[in-house]
């Protein structure tokens, strides 16, 4: 009779071995993806340049302008835009071209903080098994909760049955 009762030990320690190993696969972190982030530049110009043979200018006086070439070099422009909305940059009077005597300068701080508070809800069932030797032999043991921190157990071998209530603190 000593040998049925290692025999079920032996096998009760195999199925709670098994069960612990199926079990852990209830408890796992998932992955998290890492954010995107996605930055754009834009540069486009556009020069316009017209040579057009005229006739020269007559005064009233009836004489005729002694000027040959005649080039005008308009006010450069430069439009920028920053997050989509229009941002002005003017030629100052003492530059003959943008950017000439001033700069353009960008300052920029950025701070993020990130707090995460994740509520802990533990809707992991706590069932226990359990074996164990008395003078009379092997015993067996089976735990369940019942609610919160209240959880129940029924112990014993063939011809003595146990039950309780247990407080897990």
């Amino acid at each position: 009779m000593e040998k049925k009762y290692k025999v079920i030990v032996l096998l009760l320690c195999v199925a709670a071995f098994f069960l612990g190993w199926y079990a852990r696969a209830w408890l796992h972190i998932c992955p998290v993806a890492e954010p995107e982030i996605k930055k754009e530049v834009k540069y486009k110009t556009d020069t316009k340049t017209e040579i057009v043979y005229v006739p020269k200018y007559i005064y009233q006086d009836g004489s005729t302008e002694k000027t040959d070439i005649d080039i005008n070099v308009g006010k450069q422009e430069l439009a920028v835009k920053v997050n989509g909305k229009d941002f002005g940059i003017k030629k100052a009077d003492n530059e003959k071209y943008v950017f000439d005597k001033y700069k353009l300068q960008l300052n920029q701080t950025s701070r993020s903080d990130l707090n995460i508070t994740v509520p802990v809800i533990d809707k992991t069932k706590r069932w226990e098994i359990g074996i164990g030797a008395s003078k009379d032999g092997a015993v067996g043991m089976v735990g369940f909760p019942v609610k919160g921190n209240i959880g129940g157990w029924i112990a014993g071998r063939q011809g003595n049955v146990m039950a309780g209530v247990m407080v897990k603190i």
